[in-house]
């Protein structure tokens, strides 16, 4: 044998020797990434997009695993039988949905429960000033909308735009950009059950007004809620009425001013 057939020799037994260390070194490896990811649990993925409130099927769904180490059951959906268990009604997406997206509780809500000639519809509510945790789901509540002095508007008033309607939904609280001052404001999406001319007034009082706010009604009723607006000149008069001395809180002026002094 001479020295070039033992060089080729030599070399083929290190490229074995390099090709048994690659092997064990990949199975090493995998070995570790499985311990370390445990077993695979099977998630439903999206095989097309889901537009907002269109029903999911079963067709639009496939099985798909993921490492169990990344599966979090408080989140994630593994069997469709679920989705009808803990929505109660027909599911539909809670938003718009794209194909491949692994299915999430958040995704899928039950559909709208309404009469006929109802409307749903959602707003934005300050989270603090308008909401402030003290409503939720099936809460009645009364919606005050504040409008400053400007266009076609000659004096800041109050106004009660909607009394003792449903909240069917409230969201996930999220923030908004303030275009006065720039900065962030927290606003909370609230879902009401209405009427259309309901649905037409909140959509009016949310693009117009400076604020929104939600009063919680007693859920033993609502009583008489009193005037539908309450303005500036209405707060003057009553001022000027007792700096002036001429009238005692029982002889204020009629109308809502007059319950504000009741109330005082």
């Amino acid at each position: 044998m001479n020295p070039r057939q033992r060089r080729g020799i030599l070399l083929m037994i290190v490229a074995a020797i390099g090709g048994v260390a690659v092997f064990f070194t990949v199975v090493s490896y995998v070995g570790t990434l499985n311990s370390e990811l445990g077993s695979y649990r099977t998630a439903l993925r999206l095989t097309q997009d889901v537009q907002p409130y269109e029903e999911i099927t079963p067709e639009m769904l496939e099985e798909y695993e993921v490492p169990a180490r990344f599966f979090d059951s408080d989140h994630f959906i593994g069997d469709f039988a679920q989705i009808s268990e803990e929505v109660g009604r027909l599911p539909v997406a809670s938003s718009a949905l794209r194909e491949g997206e692994l299915l999430q509780r958040s995704m899928v809500i039950a559909a709208p429960d309404l009469q006929e000639g109802e409307r749903e519809i959602a707003i934005m509510v300050d989270a603090e000033t308008g909401v402030a945790g003290k409503v939720g789901r099936q809460s009645r509540v009364d919606v005050y909308a504040t409008f400053n002095p400007g266009e076609g508007q000659q004096q800041a008033c109050a106004y009660r735009v909607l009394t003792n309607i449903e909240i069917l939904d409230i969201g996930d609280v999220g923030s908004t950009i303030d275009e006065t001052t720039g900065g962030t404001n927290s606003v909370v999406p609230v879902t009401f059950r209405l009427t259309p001319d309901q649905a037409l007034n909140l959509t009016y009082a949310e693009a117009f007004a400076s604020s929104l706010r939600l009063a919680a009604v007693s859920p033993q009723g609502g009583g008489d809620p009193g005037s539908l607006e309450f303005c500036a000149e209405d707060q003057l008069d009553r001022i000027e009425s007792q700096s002036g001395g001429s009238q005692t809180a029982g002889d204020a002026p009629t109308g809502q001013s007059g319950q504000q002094a009741e109330g005082e």
